[in-house]
């Protein structure tokens, strides 16, 4: 399936779009099916020459020649049957396993095109379920519900035009089983079932946020010496996936129950009539034994297929969720103007909405000259961070304009913004992978350039005391950084990048005063002749620069350097108060 066609065509629902799924590899799933549909005839074999033998043993003269072949051939039909399930299963499970490889990367090359604030609003629990428990779920639908249902029709089918031809008053008494399915089933699942199956996903996916939450928690909850059942949240949500699972049994026993017994049983009607019409010298012992076996035996398949309701109602609620982010609207990227020598940024009155109604910056407007180094400063939730990240285009402004070298940055591509543009975020992260990899991050740099941007770093030293320096996979064996490495590790990427545009999330907030100081002088070496926007708490560190805008609640409080907003921005002469009190202070 085609972006294009994502943006403009609606999913559909239910079994269609289930089909729709497994449509992308239909030749592999018919081969399955055909070859399904021939075991299923080639399985009756064996058991028309039961019939046939038990005939032969019950006449007047016995051929044992005759019986030896029939067994041979019955021998013969269940190896080719066997055979072609084999194979049926082998296509089937090809064309799953395919399928679910190129839904996870679709699913992956969609969330890189989503505005970043889908992922923010969207749980960590809930992208895990839908990544790994929803598309993994659709295995079981391709690569064994629909073999199953291709048998699951195709042998009682055979079976019964069968049996009509030796017997049409016993293949009535075999249908009993098939209208009763036919009745009882679609009231299996009901209005309230359907529900109760929503509440058992949204329990599923609040579950696996509250463990992610939990698993993350865990260094304060052992510093604090608590337990897990002092985490509310990961308690509560445990409690309420175990609650909804004993709802969803109890209303599940009872229904499934009767289904299992009345098919366990199925074999009643054909006994007792047989029995009436074999006393009744109606028919023969063959065709009553025929009976008894086929007449029966056509069911088993329909075991396989007794959960199938259930399962395709836990499957197509997955493959919903799985569309309500893949028919997501992606961030609009028709921009095809390219950045050149200008690297100036310019904010035109700019307001910006998480959630399209609560405003968390408004009306900024300020120029940010091509080389210069511009502080953002302000209380936490001033919205520093928002802005710096709106000029990466992780959100688009709600209103307003962004504008580098004088173009709006909606009409940059995507990819030619993303080059020209570093940033080094206050929450470091790192790849298991090597360290190496980790700074070198798919860029087409030698390892000269990469050993010299980790020297710039100040991280090449502690790289080399690792046990296999660079090639050290980060998280295997117990290998980990303190989080003012991992910082610098994150320092370095920038550095190999080498981007006009540089901005700097508190980039130094995990490194001790001797670091900072080697970092800061790494800084003077990477900025120049940069765009650069800082953002910082610790207001010594920006002193130097060009100019330092003042933000609170969102908007633009003071503009200037260091020593004019000391005499004309209340809000900075407090802010430097408090950080000169901080620096002398002292424990007495």
């Amino acid at each position: 399936m085609s972006q294009a066609s994502m943006k403009t065509t609606q999913p559909k629902n239910g079994i269609t779009r289930l089909l729709e799924i497994a449509g992308r590899k239909k030749h592999l799933l018919t081969l399955s099916a055909l070859l399904a549909i021939i075991y299923s005839l080639l399985s009756l074999i064996p058991y028309i020459l039961v019939y046939h033998i038990i005939q032969e043993m019950t006449g007047n003269i016995v051929h044992v020649s005759q019986i030896t072949s029939y067994l041979i051939q019955a021998a013969l039909a269940m190896l080719l049957a066997n055979g072609l399930l084999y194979a049926s299963g082998m296509s089937s499970h090809i064309a799953a396993f395919t399928i679910l490889y190129e839904l996870r990367v679709q699913m992956a090359e969609k969330l890189a095109k989503l505005p970043l604030g889908f992922i923010n609003n969207t749980n960590s629990g809930t992208l895990k379920k839908i990544m790994a428990d929803d598309i993994e779920r659709l295995e079981n639908f391709i690569a064994h519900s629909i073999p199953d249902i291709v048998k699951g029709i195709a042998l009682p089918f055979c079976s019964l035009i069968y049996l009509f031809t030796i017997d049409w008053r016993l293949a009535l008494a075999s249908c009993l089983p098939m209208v009763f399915l036919a009745l009882v089933i679609p009231r299996m699942f009901n209005k309230d079932r359907r529900e109760l199956l929503t509440q058992y996903h949204q329990s599923i996916e609040e579950m696996n946020a509250g463990i992610i939450e939990f698993v993350r928690a865990m260094p304060v909850i052992k510093i604090f010496g608590h337990t897990a059942q002092s985490f509310d949240r990961y308690t509560s949500k445990v409690e309420g996936f175990h609650e909804m699972v004993n709802r969803w049994i109890k209303t599940s026993s009872a229904p499934y129950a009767v289904f299992i017994s009345f098919i366990s049983n199925a074999t009643l009607p054909v006994l007792a009539l047989g029995l009436y019409l074999y006393f009744s010298t109606g028919i023969s012992l063959s065709v009553f034994i025929l009976f008894l076996i086929l007449g029966v035996g056509y069911i088993r398949p329909l075991f396989s297929l007794s959960s199938l309701g259930s399962q395709l109602s836990v499957i197509d609620h997955g493959v919903k969720r799985l569309d309500e982010v893949l028919f997501s609207k992606e961030q609009e990227t028709f921009g095809e103007a390219e950045l050149t020598t200008d690297f100036s940024i310019a904010f035109d009155h700019v307001a910006f909405s998480y959630d399209q109604q609560h405003l968390v910056l408004r009306q900024v407007s300020f120029d940010v000259p091509q080389g210069s180094i511009t502080a953002l400063v302000g209380p936490s939730g001033s919205g520093k961070s928002t802005l710096a990240q709106l000029v990466a285009r992780f959100w688009d402004v709600t209103q307003g304009e962004i504008r580098i070298g004088g173009q709006p940055i909606q009409s940059i591509k995507p990819e030619a913004l993303m080059h020209q543009i570093s940033f080094v975020f206050q929450d470091s992260f790192l790849f298991q992978q090597s360290i190496y990899e980790n700074i070198r991050m798919g860029m087409d740099k030698t390892e000269m350039e990469l050993i010299a941007a980790a020297k710039a770093a100040q991280c090449h030293d502690f790289i080399m005391r690792l046990p296999q320096g660079y090639q050290t996979r980060w998280g295997a064996d117990g290998i980990h950084l303190s989080g003012g490495e991992q910082q610098r590790i994150q320092l370095a990427r920038a550095i190999l990048k080498d981007a006009p545009i540089l901005i700097l999330d508190e980039a130094t907030a995990f490194s001790d005063p001797e670091n900072e100081q080697l970092i800061q002088q790494a800084f003077s070496q990477l900025i120049q002749r940069k765009t650069v926007l800082v953002i910082a708490h610790r207001l010594s560190t920006i002193t130097d620069s060009d100019q330092i805008v003042v933000l609170d609640k969102g908007s633009v409080v003071g503009h200037g350097q260091h020593q004019e907003l000391l005499k004309s921005c209340p809000l900075y002469q407090t802010m430097w108060d408090a950080h000169m009190q901080a620096k002398t202070f002292a424990l007495t």
